[in-house]
């Protein structure tokens, strides 16, 4: 197996087994029933909850009952996004890992580390005869990716702990007290068509890194949807036939395309290739392989008209993507941002949705009503919705004082304790049960939500191990 060579083999087995199984949002059933058939495997109470949950209940190890309950929390779900070109199928195909014995990736799609190696981590701990703690509890949540409905469904009476480890965090060392909060706007324009007359070309933008919506957007990587709105707006005429770029709320996105009726192809090129000389120079550190392109379309018997079509491609050449304002109370952290993350097409209408994070509600809401203005000012239907609530960071927490203190003993080393600006479940649980103190760390992943996708296997092993130590020290 390709976990062979690695020490911890029962973590990585366990990851192993976890990747094998479908799991996109909503598409849980599968890894659902893994965790439940685990347990009973191994003679853990285990039990799924009303929106499919799943509630594990580990006893004391002898001698420890006394010790306070703590719960081990993760989401079963994943961001699936693939290479260009795969013929992956996330429905029934098994996620490819690969290692060099220093990281793990997968092949041609993105790795579900976020937040399938929490999981593991979990069931690591649980299943190791050698693990010494008092009760333990695992929250596996459903739909995180996409709405963190499963957080926002767990109830109070399933739950025994009041001390809360959520292991999404993606930084080994860093201890996170604090998140953002997130809504969505929603902007639709209904289509009209006319008659296609001229030469379709196919521009496409492709090869940048994309990510993390969150926890990657300060690194100011470009969007593919807003450097596609960059093309079109130099382009003197065009009709669009068909415009489509982004995969999921919360990720960069790293494609886009559009076919396009021009009178002019020459032109076309010749803006694309300048366009391409300058994307170079802006973004030559943060995406180096980005691309435009200039191909034969499909021919169309129809197209949009050429208002229409410049309105759209004004649209997201003006809309605000990134980093909005940076946090004033903590230093390095993102306080607001927006990712305009998918433009879809069909016959009626053009859609855009665009993620806004904010640790202010009012921020928040504000950048949300400017997208709005400006949506609606362009003759787009403007919906609003989907949001939830920042996680406030408590620097008096009792739990956090308890856990940095025995990462300082076990690891010698002083923990960073922040906010992050990506949506974590510990605010939402925090607010289902009263009581809770919770706290986030976890191993170092890289390019989340991406192809690039990577988790380091020493820190994924320094988690556990510390995680098993820690686990003796809570009293």
């Amino acid at each position: 197996m390709w976990y062979d060579n690695l020490e911890n083999k029962r973590l990585w087995k366990i990851f192993s087994d976890i990747s094998a199984i479908p799991r996109e949002s909503g598409n849980e059933e599968g890894i659902r029933q893994y965790l439940l058939a685990w347990a009973k495997d191994h003679g853990i109470k285990a039990f799924s909850d009303s929106v499919g949950n799943v509630i594990m209940k580990v006893p004391a190890t002898k001698g420890y009952e006394d010790y306070p309950s703590i719960a081990l929390q993760g989401h079963m779900d994943m961001v699936c996004v693939k290479r260009e070109g795969s013929n992956h199928d996330f429905t029934k195909d098994p996620i490819e890992v690969m290692t060099d014995g220093e990281k793990v990736w997968a092949k041609d799609t993105s790795l579900g580390a976020d937040n399938g190696i929490a999981i593991a981590l979990a069931l690591d701990i649980f299943s190791d005869e050698n693990a010494v703690h008092g009760p333990l509890e695992g929250i596996f949540t459903v739909n995180e990716e996409v709405g963190l409905t499963g957080a926002e469904n767990v109830e109070a009476k399933d739950i025994d702990s009041r001390r809360l480890l959520n292991l999404d965090s993606e930084e080994e060392g860093i201890f996170y007290i604090g998140c953002a909060g997130g809504i969505e706007v929603t902007g639709e324009k209904r289509c009209y068509w006319e008659k296609a007359e001229g030469e379709t070309v196919l521009i496409k933008v492709s090869g940048l890194c994309g990510g993390h919506s969150g926890g990657e957007i300060h690194k100011e990587r470009a969007n593919s949807i807003k450097i596609l709105g960059r093309a079109l707006n130099r382009i003197p005429s065009f009709r669009i036939a068909s415009i489509k770029g982004g995969t999921r709320r919360n990720v960069i996105p790293s494609t886009a395309e559009a076919e396009i009726l021009v009178s002019d192809r020459a032109v076309v090129e010749s803006v694309i290739q300048n366009l391409q000389k300058e994307l170079e120079v802006e973004y030559k550190y943060s995406d180096p392989g980005i691309t435009l392109t200039v191909e034969d379309g499909e021919e169309k018997d129809m197209v949009l008209t050429e208002s229409l079509s410049r309105k759209i491609a004004d649209t997201i050449f003006t809309s605000p993507t990134g980093v909005r304002s940076w946090s004033m109370a903590l230093k390095g952290v993102v306080e607001t941002s927006d990712n305009m993350a998918i433009i879809s097409m069909d016959r009626k209408n053009v859609s855009i949705i665009y993620s806004i994070r904010s640790s202010v509600e009012t921020s928040k809401l504000n950048l949300a009503y400017e997208i709005q203005t400006l949506l609606e000012g362009n003759g787009f239907k403007v919906k609003i919705g989907g949001g939830y609530p920042a996680w406030a960071p408590n620097p008096d927490s009792k739990f956090t004082k308890e856990v940095s203190q025995a990462y300082r003993k076990i690891t010698g080393k002083e923990p960073v304790i922040t906010a992050i600006h990506a949506g974590l479940e510990c605010g939402t649980i925090n607010d289902r049960i009263p009581g809770m103190d919770s706290l986030s760390i976890g191993p170092n992943l890289f390019d989340v939500h991406s192809v690039n996708e990577h988790v380091e296997v020493a820190s994924a092993e320094r988690i556990a191990s510390f995680v098993k130590e820690m686990l003796k020290e809570i009293k």
